[in-house]
């Protein structure tokens, strides 16, 4: 009952929010606009004593981290609020004949909705003395620096001395696996535009501080290693409640099977074997009423709808509902991997949580379809990854966790520092002392 109050609650305020939004862009009032921006946020941490105050650009996973440095630094204050409200600014100034052709990559290197963009910039403009002194912040953190609504953002907080930090967390899975050039290839297209890059692991910085890469706006000055702060948690030596008959499946979307298919052949044997996974994981909850399984979406609803849907299929012609299967885009993901005896997915940072919290990994197998390249974060860890070819595959890894639970400690360690740097906990410390560096620089 209380997630279900949650959510009118949350609705109730998106609704309010936007309506206050749409209304001061029709009428032209930057300030009422900022009042609605107002509205939409959330406070993480109120009561922290800090000096500093972040703005944070919300979106799934990065808030996590947001959630992580505000409990394990303690050092900034943070207000969230969340991307959509600034794409529903976007949106009203960019609308032209060419709206749908604009897109990350070629926001800087094509002329369209050019009138729109500076529109959209002259309105931030105004918006932003009334928005740093009604929210108060001193900097503005993002989880990427792709997004197009965060463009003009990005150039109004420079040219007002605000700065822009991003704690990169895209580009994580065609790092770890090497397939990265496609997805580098479309990021070159992109620009920097902020006082410092925060990344994940060493892998990533690697990548991005290669001499090849020329991404506009990034010198290697402005890249950081500091870990991944939503990982603190598996390091505080709390204890966790044990729930032996307990399974996790984050969902994943046949998404990224666009930067790795080489044909529409490739992309639908890739998006079939995606549903069916899906369907194993329902037949094990419908099949085993003793365990407790759990599918987790990303927060927007049409990954939801994805895997409701999936579900009305695979248990077509039944009239009862599989009470032991809970499918949910809320909840606490690092509790959830904790509480489990097994956690699945694929292409998800999710599986290395797994594994800093000596769970048990399971993944599709997708190697007979992709075959020309790496395709998962374990392409050099085989040994760190159950992959399933079968549903029997699937019940003899979640009945026998122990027996493929055997990592070896020397690859175990350099898999994680590939990926998440120190893995000592700390990487909230390190994030929030970076960005107060940051803010102190600009204050000079």
């Amino acid at each position: 009952m209380p997630a279900i109050l949650e959510k009118i609650k949350y609705k109730i305020k998106d609704v309010s929010a936007q309506s206050l939004i749409k209304i001061s862009l029709f009428l032209n009032w930057p300030k009422f606009t900022v009042f609605g921006l107002w509205l939409a946020s959330s406070r993480i941490n109120p009561k922290c004593e800090s000096q500093y105050t972040v703005l944070c650009l919300g979106r799934s996973i990065f808030v996590d981290d947001v959630n992580a440095m505000a409990a394990y630094g303690k050092q900034i204050r943070y207000i969230i609020i969340w991307r959509t409200y600034f794409q529903v600014i976007f949106r009203h100034f960019i609308r032209c004949p060419e709206e749908e052709k604009l897109t990350e990559e070629n926001y800087y290197h094509s002329n369209y909705c050019r009138e729109g963009k500076l529109k959209y910039k002259a309105y931030l403009e105004k918006m932003f003395p009334a928005m740093k002194k009604m929210l108060g912040f001193d900097a503005v953190l993002s989880g990427s620096f792709t997004y197009m609504e965060q463009q003009e953002l990005a150039n109004v907080c420079e040219e007002n001395r605000t700065p822009v930090v991003t704690l990169f967390k895209e580009g994580i899975a065609f790092t770890a696996s090497g397939a990265y050039e496609r997805w580098m290839n479309q990021t070159r297209q992109c620009k920097f535009i902020g006082a410092k890059m925060l990344l994940y692991g060493n892998k990533i910085m690697e990548a991005l501080s290669a001499s090849t890469t020329g991404i506009p706006g990034l010198s290697p000055e402005k890249l950081k290693v500091v870990g991944a702060p939503r990982l603190d948690c598996y390091f505080t030596g709390e204890k966790t409640a044990e729930s032996a008959r307990q399974i996790v499946f984050f969902s994943f979307y046949s998404y990224n099977f666009y930067h790795l298919a080489d044909s529409p052949s490739q992309l639908e044997e890739a998006e079939k074997r995606c549903v069916d996974f899906h369907k194993w994981v329902m037949n094990f909850a419908k099949n085993h009423k003793d365990f407790k399984v759990i599918i987790k979406t990303k927060l927007p609803d049409h990954y939801l709808n994805y895997v409701k849907e999936i579900y009305n299929e695979a248990i077509a012609g039944d009239k009862k509902e599989i009470d032991n299967l809970t499918i949910t885009n809320l909840g606490d993901s690092a509790q959830m991997i904790k509480d489990s005896r097994a956690v699945m997915g694929f292409y998800s940072t999710t599986l290395m949580e797994a594994i800093v919290a000596d769970k048990i990994s399971i993944s599709p197998y997708f190697g007979d379809i992709i075959t020309d390249k790496p395709w998962d974060y374990f392409a050099k860890f085989p040994e760190l990854i159950n992959y399933v070819k079968t549903e029997a595959d699937l019940k003899e890894y979640i009945f026998n966790p122990d027996k493929f639970l055997d990592y070896n400690s020397k690859i175990r360690e350099e898999f994680l520092k590939g990926l998440i740097h120190i893995p000592d906990g700390r990487a909230s410390l390190r994030a929030e002392t970076a960005i107060i560096e940051t803010i102190k620089e600009y204050k000079k």
